[in-house]
C-alpha cells in the first residue's frame, strides 16, 4: 500500500524501501494489537484422560485380591472414578491398598476407562 502511495514522487531503491518500512509499520501498529486482542479469547486446550498419567488418585474403595479396585481421579477440574489395577510388582509384595490412600497414576487405557496405579 506504502508502494502504491508513493509511486509518483519515490522511485527504484527507495520506493522498494519506503514499502517495506510501511509493511512493517502496518504490521506492529496495526496487525499485532488486533492479533494479541482476539487471541485472549482463546481457551486452554481440555485435558484428556491420558494427561493423568504420573498424577495422584484417591482410592474409593478397597482394592480386592485380584488389585482392581475404584479410583478417584481429577481431569480438567472434573472428578473421575475409574476402574484401576494395581501394578504387578505391587500385587507380588502383597500390597493391600485400603479406600482413601493416594496413589500414582502408571497406565491409562481411556478406551475402557481403566488405569494402571502405584503406592506413592
Amino acid at each position: 500500500m506504502t508502494g502504491q502511495l508513493l509511486r509518483s514522487t519515490l522511485s527504484g531503491a527507495l520506493l522498494a524501501a519506503a514499502a517495506i518500512v510501511g509493511a512493517v509499520a502496518l504490521e506492529r501498529l496495526l496487525v499485532t494489537p488486533l492479533w494479541n486482542f482476539t487471541m485472549r479469547f482463546a481457551s486452554s486446550p481440555a485435558q484428556t484422560l491420558e494427561s493423568a498419567v504420573t498424577d495422584e488418585a484417591t482410592a474409593v474403595t478397597s482394592f480386592d485380591a485380584n488389585g482392581q479396585g475404584i479410583v478417584s481421579i481429577e481431569v480438567d477440574g472434573q472428578v473421575q472414578q475409574i476402574l484401576a489395577t494395581l501394578k504387578s510388582d505391587d500385587r507380588l509384595l502383597g500390597t493391600r491398598i485400603r479406600a482413601g490412600q493416594r496413589l500414582r497414576i502408571e497406565d491409562v487405557d481411556a478406551e475402557r476407562n481403566r488405569c494402571t496405579v502405584t503406592l506413592l
